[in-house]
């Protein structure tokens, strides 16, 4: 049986999702809109399932300090990254350990996509 295109319900599909409701939609779309941005995500990256301080990112990143604290603030801000003060230095860490899962799917899709 061929698949019904992207976009188009098949009547026969017996693995639908449920719908998202609005408000749903729309916290997701919030949320994918803050991971979205190529320098979070490099980010994200860098801090993987450990606490890092900001010179870590920076280092790692090659990005400058203030561009990183700046997106972190956005992290920070939506919830994705917390920060924890320890002695002179501010260490940052994903706020779920779903975040490390939701970044290697987004990797995979993105390979499956170059497969194509």
């Amino acid at each position: 049986m061929a698949r019904a295109p992207i976009g188009t319900l098949d009547p026969d599909a017996t693995a639908l999702g449920s719908a998202l409701g609005e408000d749903e939609a729309r916290a997701l779309a919030e949320l994918l809109q803050a991971l979205g941005d190529p320098t979070r995500l490099r980010i994200l990256s860098v801090l993987g399932t450990a606490c890092v301080p900001v010179g870590t990112i920076v280092a790692a990143t090659g990005l400058r300090q203030p561009s990183v604290s700046h997106h972190l603030r956005v992290l920070r801000d939506r919830g994705i990254v917390r920060a924890e003060r320890r002695g002179p230095y501010v260490y940052y860490c994903a706020a779920s350990e779903a975040l490390g899962a939701a970044v290697a799917a987004a990797r995979a899709l993105l390979e499956d996509q170059r497969l194509r």
